[in-house]
C-alpha cells in the first residue's frame, strides 16, 4: 500500500518535469522562424527565376516552334488531366449492382 502510493506521489512529480524540459526556448523559436522566412524567400526566388527562364527559352524559338511547343502543352494537360485514380482507392471503392 505504502509502496504503491510512493510510486504514484513519484510518477505525478516527474511528469511536470518532464512535460517542461521539452518545450523550446524563445531563442529557438526565434531561430526556427528565422529559417522558415529565409527558405520561403529562396523558395519565391527560385520559382521568379524558373517562370524568368521558362519565357526567355520560348521567346528565343521561331514562330513554327512556338506553335508547336504550345501545342505539345495543351496535349500534355489533356493527358495529365485523364490520369487513373489511385491503385487502392479503385480497388477499395464501392461498386454499384
Amino acid at each position: 500500500m505504502f509502496n504503491k502510493r510512493f510510486l504514484l506521489l513519484l510518477a505525478l512529480l516527474i511528469i511536470p518535469i518532464t512535460l517542461t524540459a521539452q518545450k523550446p526556448g524563445k531563442q529557438v523559436r526565434n531561430a526556427e522562424k528565422k529559417a522558415e522566412k529565409v527558405e520561403e524567400r529562396q523558395k519565391k526566388s527560385y520559382e521568379k527565376a524558373r517562370k524568368k527562364e521558362l519565357k526567355r527559352r520560348y521567346k528565343i524559338q521561331t514562330k513554327e516552334v512556338q506553335d508547336r511547343m504550345k501545342e505539345s502543352r495543351k496535349e500534355a494537360d489533356r493527358n495529365n488531366r485523364r490520369k487513373k485514380e489511385p491503385f487502392l482507392k479503385r480497388i477499395f471503392r464501392k461498386r454499384r449492382r
